[in-house]
């Protein structure tokens, strides 16, 4: 059930965003010669008008091929099997390299805004039946807190930590896990901006239902969610989502995080397993963050990934000129084979992270 569970995950995050690039192509004019999902052999292909419908055996991505865009990567994707869909180099009619501009953005960034859109959906459904959320605004605080000494007064609605955003709830809870003991945080009191520096915090011991817990001592309001609310909720979780993978970057390149913290496949299949185990809520609410994280990682300017497409539509928008599409190609290629190599040593790591569980 794991498995079945996680190629069902994957294919569905595989699926939007492929159908992204495939519908926005399609409304450009762009041919498109195949909407695959998965890679190496065909298990099920149909040619349907000029597109070349494929499911592939390995459920780790999946492509849209469109005429003219790199048919060194088609073969590679394809392994050559099925040569009869690359058109011929001499016929540029419906050609994704002569688009315009801004036809070929458009298509290299809906693919990610569809995986941003998926997950806002699945976090939408997941909170159709609460009628309230805990929200960042201060209520009190617990009895015997040392905070309630502090710069914080009840009424306070913390905006921001550390140039930490508090979009929802769980902001906050990050922004405190990342930090020290002291931290620069941003309040909204009676509707004025108000900067708090240097604002010590520091877990103590409660007693609650008979149990000694570890907590800071806050007590926030809970937020009543109306229709628009929940759809507002759902976008301000989304965008915590991206807050999250962009720091999650900054980490990796300041050195407070290391490629061995990063999960593959194998990590996200335990991770989507263990959280099924609990309940299909946090299955899928786990879906919604991974779909809006794979959206993001897409448009980072490396080459193979949409990101990589934008950075050579930017480099032609500066320069006058197409990049030469053969070396245009060997760039992509050489991602490609980047890329490649860090999933392999990704998947060794959640490997081996498994295996000491």
């Amino acid at each position: 059930m794991t498995i079945v569970i996680t190629i069902l995950v994957f294919g569905l995050i595989i699926l939007v965003h492929e159908f992204g690039h495939f519908i926005v192509a399609k409304l450009s004019g762009i041919t498109v010669l195949q909407f695959t999902i998965g890679f190496g052999p065909a298990i099920f292909k149909k040619k349907i008008g000029e597109t070349l419908y494929a499911l592939r055996l390995l459920p780790i991505g999946g492509a849209v091929m469109m005429k003219g865009e790199n048919a060194g990567e088609e073969e590679l994707l394809t392994g050559g099997a099925e040569g009869e869909t690359l058109p011929d180099a001499n016929d540029t009619h419906g050609s994704f390299m002569e688009a315009s501009k801004l036809k070929r953005f458009l298509v290299s960034v809906a693919g990610s805004a569809m995986n941003l859109l998926c997950g806002v959906v699945i976090i939408a459904i997941i909170m159709a039946p609460a009628k309230t959320v805990s929200s960042t605004k201060l209520a009190g605080f617990m009895d015997g807190a040392a905070i309630a000494q502090g710069p914080l007064q009840a009424g306070d609605e913390i905006v921001k930590i550390d140039g930490f955003r508090m979009y929802i709830y769980g902001d906050l809870l990050t922004a405190l896990a990342l930090g020290g003991d002291e931290y620069d945080i941003t309040v909204l009191r009676g509707g004025e901006r108000i900067k708090l520096e240097n604002v010590e915090l520091k877990t103590q011991t409660f007693e609650i239902d008979g149990k000694s817990e570890q907590k800071y001592g806050f007590i926030f309001s809970a937020q009543e969610l109306s229709f628009g609310g929940k759809i507002k909720y759902a976008l301000n979780n989304a965008a915590s989502f991206l807050q999250s993978a962009v720091k999650s970057l900054q980490m990796l390149f300041t050195g407070r995080a290391s490629a061995k913290d990063m999960m593959g496949t194998v990590g996200i299949a335990t991770e989507i397993s263990d959280r099924a185990k609990t309940s299909m809520r946090e299955m899928w609410y786990f879906v919604a963050f991974l779909s809006v994280n794979i959206g993001f990682v897409n448009l980072l300017p490396i080459p193979a990934l949409d990101g990589g497409k934008i950075l050579f539509i930017l480099v032609e928008l500066i320069r006058g000129k197409k990049l030469d599409p053969k070396y245009e190609s060997y760039i992509s290629m050489a991602g490609m084979v980047l890329l490649l190599g860090l999933f392999a040593y990704v998947t060794f790591n959640d490997i081996s992270r498994l295996v000491r569980r």
